[in-house]
């Protein structure tokens, strides 16, 4: 049992890690304000396509089959992460990437929370400190803010958290459904959306090359990412299978200071000091993980 939680462990530490090279991807591209749309359109694309490759690998000859047992958490969940998609795009191209990221940090409390209520998953002592830190580590970045654009990512980065904890709660409430259709139905009801925003509002599907290159490694990173997270689903309890990709938070901002990337945006020191709360928190998660009494998920 030990080794199956490290496994989970390490998978979604793994996917955290491969996450936190979006939001760089995203300041990357070219008047992305303009492209929001379109951009959610290809990774949608790509989201999906690289998920039922692996579940067609996985599943063999019973690839079809497996769409038979998807239920109402599946689609509710899928339905939720591909609005989260949108949210987390607005909000990248609204605030800074160290804002967006760490409003994910919600997420712990949240997928907790629901999963205390919802799952019946008791809480650690040591993940509920680390909730409190996470919890002073936002306070800590939106603190004496002026600037508008702070308060609307922080309103945006709160709904992506709030929907990613609703993901994750979904993923884990029926051990029978193969969850790996639940992110990918939501790369496809994301492409959905965009479509319709896209022909209701008159735009172009068109987006420079660049763009779209970006937009199809991002809906890799994505993808794969999601993979890795619900396999490690399976031996995690909710809070502490968001807590632990939080990793995605700390090295993302990490990314978007680096130089060596083009885009060197450097967080406020209240950015940093929180940020450095949350980082505190993921090691002494890390440190102190224990193998809890979950179900193994398919």
């Amino acid at each position: 049992m030990q080794n199956r939680y490290f496994l989970g462990f390490l998978l979604v530490v793994i996917s955290g890690i491969i996450w936190s090279f979006g939001a760089p991807l995203v300041r990357l591209l070219e008047d992305a304000e303009n492209y929001r749309l379109q951009y959610l359109l290809y990774r949608g694309l790509i989201i999906t396509s690289v998920i039922l490759i692996y579940v067609a690998f996985r599943e063999g000859k019973d690839f079809f089959l497996t769409f038979k047992r998807i239920d109402s958490w599946s689609l509710v969940g899928s339905v939720v992460m591909s609005f989260t998609f949108f949210g987390w795009i607005y909000a990248l191209t609204t605030t800074t990437v160290a804002i967006t990221l760490l409003m994910l940090a919600l997420s712990p409390v949240l997928s907790a929370f629901l999963g205390y209520l919802i799952l019946g998953e008791r809480l650690s002592p040591i993940t509920f400190i680390n909730m409190l830190i996470v919890a002073a580590g936002i306070t800590i970045m939106v603190w004496d803010t002026e600037k508008s654009t702070t308060l609307l990512g922080v309103i945006y980065g709160f709904f992506v958290a709030l929907g990613f904890a609703i993901y994750t709660i979904t993923i884990r409430k029926n051990p029978e459904v193969p969850k790996l259709l639940t992110p990918a139905l939501a790369g496809f009801f994301c492409m959905l959306w965009a479509t319709i925003l896209i022909l209701v509002s008159g735009s172009s599907f068109e987006m420079a090359s660049a763009n779209i290159g970006i937009s199809m490694m991002h809906g890799l990173v994505v993808g794969v990412g999601l993979i890795l997270y619900g396999l490690g689903a399976k031996y995690l309890p909710s809070g502490e299978l968001v807590m632990l990709s939080l990793l995605e938070v700390v090295l993302g901002i990490f990314w978007a200071w680096l130089p060596i990337f083009g885009i060197h945006e450097v967080p406020s020191t209240n950015t940093l000091i929180g940020g450095c709360a949350i980082f505190m928190a993921i090691i002494f998660q890390g440190m102190n993980a224990r193998k809890k009494h979950v179900i193994p998920m398919p």
